[in-house]
């Protein structure tokens, strides 16, 4: 049964605490995060972050509250304030982020945009329209934007022929399979196990051009088949997922093929480092921002 409300989590933040609670937000399934000033003018932000309506309030307030005592254990200076939780209608969410959702410039090429703003926009720029919806992936979390930087660099790299075939698993809103397919990708097949995130990625996807050249499918790796093997695999997902299915991943690439993935954290990189050895990918490019990891991973030793 799909969900018809979803939570909005607000904290006061200092500067040095920002980046750090909208990474805990994020790890604990947050959507999307948006944040201003603080009220009494003091140096930090209000961050307001979008969860899923399933999380238990209760459980995920003490959970961060536990968060922000260990980093005030370690000497950050906490914001004091109360961490307020509403329940609001779905319907809501996409009203929210209208307020706060501007066009976005990523890497050299690409600039994102929602449905709702009519630009103009830079003649030198491929416009990706995404509406957030409920799904992850707008390109304001720099998990989405390195990916995309990444992916724009292996276009520019690679021949424009034949054109790649790539694999966008666990697409979310679809913006790293439209993207690929904005920049020169052949065919897309887009994964995600979320039916909403799926439902997410088909509307956005409606909105361009290059509609035809890629296919969304609810699943993940197992719903691969008898496709071919792909000349890029994209992989925006976190440790616990990715770790198991590396060798899978790996044994779908093509020979001169790249896998790009993200959604893992620094502290997690000797474990991933780990299951990256076992399962025989090379990492040959490293990227990291907000402590957040980008790898770009070849199958040649």
């Amino acid at each position: 049964m799909l969900e018809r409300t979803y939570l909005e989590l607000t904290v006061s933040a200092s500067p040095e605490t920002e980046e750090a609670i909208g990474d805990f937000l994020f790890g604990a399934g947050a959507l999307g995060l948006v944040t201003a000033d603080l009220p009494d003018g003091r140096p930090g932000a209000l961050i307001r972050a979008s969860l899923p309506g399933a999380i238990a309030p209760d459980l995920i307030v003490a959970s961060l509250r536990r968060y922000l005592a260990d980093l005030d254990a370690l000497g950050f200076p906490i914001r004091e304030g109360p961490i307020e939780v509403r329940e609001l209608p779905l319907e809501d969410w996409g009203r929210s982020w209208k307020e706060h959702f501007k066009p976005l410039l990523v890497g050299k090429r690409l600039i994102i945009a929602p449905p709702w703003e009519d630009g103009p926009f830079p003649p030198d720029r491929q416009l990706l329209r995404i509406d957030p919806a409920m799904a992850f992936g707008t390109g304001h979390h720099a998990t989405t934007r390195m990916c995309l930087e990444a992916l724009e660099a292996f276009m520019e790299q690679r021949p424009s022929a034949p054109p790649p075939i790539v694999l966008d698993l666990g697409t979310g809103t679809g913006i790293l399979a439209i993207a690929a397919a904005v920049l020169g990708a052949g065919t897309v097949l887009a994964l995600d196990t979320d039916p909403e995130a799926c439902d997410a990625a088909r509307k956005n996807l409606a909105g361009h051009p290059i509609a035809s050249r890629i296919q969304i499918i609810q699943g993940g790796v197992e719903r691969l088949g008898h496709s071919p093997h792909f000349d890029l695999i994209t992989a925006n997902l976190d440790t616990k997922t990715l770790r198991p299915i590396f060798s899978a991943l790996r044994a779908r690439l093509s020979p001169e093929g790249r896998i790009i993935t993200t959604g893992i954290t620094v502290e997690d990189e000797p474990a991933i480092a780990a299951a990256l050895s076992a399962a025989g990918l090379t990492p040959i490019a490293r990227q990291a921002q907000e402590g957040w990891l980008c790898f770009v991973l070849t199958n040649k030793a």
